[in-house]
């Protein structure tokens, strides 16, 4: 599939013509792929062997895991709209903002911190 890459935006154009109820329109887009195939130096030996191949399959995209404190607090700023209390978002902004200039967190509000990120369904 990857030697059919360069011209894949034009046949994706052409192959749907060839539904047309028009012979002729048919036949014009047939011999169409057909230069686009030969201008490219592959054939529709080519063409349909891309049609055989496997989908090439992308990894999906996991965004990175928060690792501090900090990282955390955003993550449930960014997430937390309309899914948490009043308290809790109240909560997390003030922690936001201590953060900004490397403070500590306590024991509790560490723990209440992990709460909500659980809550929002944080990656683990």
């Amino acid at each position: 599939m990857t030697a059919l890459q360069p011209i894949m935006p034009r046949l994706s154009k052409l192959v749907p013509r060839l539904a047309s109820d028009a012979d002729g329109e048919i036949v014009a887009t047939v011999r169409q792929i057909g230069r686009a195939l030969r201008d490219a130096g592959l054939d529709w030996h080519d063409f349909t062997a891309s049609l055989a191949a496997p989908p090439v399959v992308r990894p999906r995209y996991e965004p990175p895991k928060p690792t501090t404190p900090r990282d955390v607090a955003q993550w449930c700023r960014q997430n937390g709209p309309g899914r948490l209390t009043q308290r809790e978002a109240d909560f997390v902004q003030d922690i936001c903002a201590r953060l900004v200039f490397n403070n500590r967190l306590t024991e509790k509000q560490e723990r209440w911190l992990a709460a909500i990120y659980a809550k929002l369904g944080g990656p683990q």
